[in-house]
């Protein structure tokens, strides 16, 4: 069941890409797609558009971050799939849909078995091709 709803979800996000600085649909489905897992804490606008979900256990130890990118290419998807992209001249080309997509699964994981100690971060990154989206979310003071 997991695996056809986080395909069907890609294949979403896939039809509807965002490219730098425009990830604010990509990010919502995001922060929506995360709400039933429950994680202890969302940060939305990181560098723009970045969501973080946190799944803390409560006890001491390492934090972990994993990171995924938003967005879509400034480039025309000529591939016919069903799933092809639906806003032209835009499409996930680098595959950071499947990247988002993998991610959020790894939350659903995390809001079915907490880590035993420390906490785990999920980062979606914005504007990861045009390289500001890292510094944007480094720079927030809520990313500490």
């Amino acid at each position: 069941r997991d695996l056809i709803e986080l395909t069907a979800w890609r294949r979403k996000l896939h039809r509807q890409p965002e490219i730098s600085n425009e990830e604010e649909k990509t990010a919502k489905e995001v922060v929506s797609f995360l709400a039933d897992t429950g994680p202890d804490k969302v940060l939305t606008g990181l560098g723009g558009h970045g969501v973080a979900a946190v799944y803390d256990s409560g006890q001491t130890g390492p934090t972990v971050l994993f990171r995924s990118e938003l967005d879509a290419l400034p480039i025309e998807e000529l591939s016919g799939a069903e799933h092809s992209s639906q806003v032209p001249g835009k499409s996930h080309m680098c595959g950071h849909d499947g990247h988002t997509a993998i991610l959020a699964a790894l939350g659903r994981q995390l809001g079915r078995q907490r880590p035993a100690r420390g906490r785990i971060v999920l980062m979606f990154q914005p504007a990861e091709e045009t390289g500001n989206g890292a510094a944007g979310v480094v720079a927030d003071p809520r990313f500490s």
